[in-house]
């Protein structure tokens, strides 16, 4: 059943707006939920341009700490702290980490440790024999002149 209470409610809201009812309250209508659907469609089409009028810039601490999880530096189960935010942690830890891993362009793989234990099997034995491609030269686009 429809709360009639907010039915009125929202037909007060719409009275504010210039030619949006075409009558006077009915409590048919109101029964329908016409009101407040009509109040709901003009609220978030106000919302949707104020949106586009504005729309969401992170901080650069939010952006640096983003980075940083990206990175690895910070798992998932590490929450974002405006309290550190606010002494600019996240963007010295993001320059710190930039200059011991010399860039931020992207995460770096993780490391391939070998069988400790000496006893793996195939590529990961102690004794296996790797053989590598030799490398060939670039093929030239265009012929020199």
């Amino acid at each position: 059943m429809t709360d009639l209470n907010a039915e009125e409610r929202a037909f007060d809201l719409l009275q504010w707006v210039p030619y949006s009812l075409p009558s006077d309250y009915d409590e048919e209508e109101a029964m329908c939920g016409k009101y407040s659907a009509m109040q709901k469609e003009r609220s978030d089409a106000a919302l949707d341009e104020w949106d586009l009028k504005h729309p969401y810039e992170s901080s650069d601490e939010l952006t640096a700490f983003r980075e940083l999880r990206r990175l690895g530096v910070y798992t998932d189960k590490t929450y974002f702290s405006p309290s550190l935010a606010k002494d600019a942690f996240y963007r010295k830890t993001l320059n710190e980490q930039a200059t011991t891993t010399g860039s931020t362009d992207g995460p770096s793989p993780p490391r391939r440790k070998g069988d400790p234990g000496g006893k793996g099997k195939g590529l990961d034995a102690s004794d296996a024999k790797q053989g590598f491609r030799a490398r060939r030269g670039r093929r030239r686009s265009r012929p020199r002149t």
